[in-house]
């Protein structure tokens, strides 16, 4: 599947009607609870599909696999194939956090970060080389477990998916410190560099439980606006979040040169002065705090956030038309049609 193809695009005002997802007949602590109840025995199935002949990349996967996370991508393939009828299997599920922690080893040595989940970066205490060969390790062990399962589409999605994710992680690269990014170009980058991931996790549960092709397919853009409207809340929330809610540094994407949304938005919006001193600061960004502080205010003043948390809503939503076209409303259906309202209304 062609991704980007399969997603709206973020050019005008959010459409009439897709504004708001609706919270569905879960609330927000109902949401909580059962990704909560799932995540449990993920962490088990990692625990028990994370062996090696090397202790030391036992110990840095260790470190990274379980400082914390919400454990949204097995949680995801689980419900997926839940609400088509299958049972689902954990070990399977193992898959998705392994990719996603091999892609946050990754990003901290190209970020050159320093904290991760409220603790040092793996890269702090082990090193950039150590840490890039244990996310490799990390990659092959997800295809190891995915070439258990008998149908050929589940590894063929898999490769699809980290086909993706490279793509993304090199166009981000690319288009660092581009302060005439496009908003097409922005959404391609996080369509590959996190949505595609979530995408996959559902597609991968529906193959998993035997769905049809047409429910694989809802499936697939139910997981992909989902990833969409996650990332477009973290990138608003990097803008006007705080540090202790996410256990990593906020307010930092602009100084690392990655140009988002909220900047993308009151940049195409302003007069040709204030795009010109919002350009400024935001070059300035890289080495100057008090440029930082200023690029950010005038961010926020000017609608930046409030935009694209407007976005986010109107992906979340997408995502829950996406979900409308599967059959029997379970209990599954029923979290995952609620998921959306809770990632946009989220604050960590």
């Amino acid at each position: 599947m062609d991704p980007i193809s399969l997603t709206l695009s973020l050019d005008g005002p959010p459409e009439a009607g897709q504004v708001e997802p609706v919270g569905g007949a879960l609330d927000g602590g109902q949401v909580k609870a059962r990704v909560l109840e799932l995540a449990a025995p993920a962490d088990e199935a990692l625990g028990q599909t994370l062996s090696c002949h090397v202790p030391f990349i036992k110990e840095v996967s260790d470190y990274i696999i379980f400082s914390g996370g919400k454990r949204l991508r097995p949680v995801l393939f689980m419900l997926a194939a839940q609400a088509v009828g299958g049972a689902g299997d954990f070990r399977r599920a193992a898959i998705f956090e392994y990719l996603h922690a091999a892609t946050l080893l990754h990003d901290d040595v190209i970020d050159e970060a320093g904290l991760r989940r409220g603790r040092p970066a793996a890269r702090k205490l082990y090193g950039n080389e150590a840490v890039i060969l244990v996310g490799d390790f990390l990659f092959s062990k997800s295809y190891s477990l995915a070439a258990e399962e008998p149908d050929h589409r589940f590894i063929q999605a898999l490769t699809d998916c980290t086909t993706h994710m490279a793509e993304g992680q090199v166009l981000e690269l690319l288009r660092t410190d581009d302060l005439e990014l496009s908003r097409q170009k922005y959404l391609e980058v996080i369509v590959a560099k996190t949505a595609v991931l979530l995408a996959a996790a559902c597609q991968m549960g529906a193959i998993h439980a035997g769905a049809s092709p047409e429910v694989e397919n809802a499936l697939y853009r139910y997981g992909l606006s989902l990833g969409v409207a996650f990332q477009l809340v973290d990138d608003a929330l990097d803008y006007v979040g705080q540090e202790h809610e996410f256990g990593k540094p906020v307010g930092h994407d602009l100084a690392e040169g990655k140009i988002t949304l909220p900047l993308i938005h009151v940049r195409d919006a302003a007069d040709a002065q204030a795009r010109q001193r919002l350009l400024g600061l935001a070059r300035a960004s890289r080495a100057d705090r008090q440029a930082l502080a200023q690029a950010k205010e005038l961010i926020v003043q000017g609608g930046g956030v409030a935009h694209t948390f407007a976005q986010a809503r109107r992906y979340a939503r997408h995502a829950q038309q996406a979900l409308e076209e599967l059959p029997a409303a379970n209990d599954a259906w029923q979290t995952l049609f609620a998921l959306p309202h809770y990632v946009v209304n989220r604050r960590n």
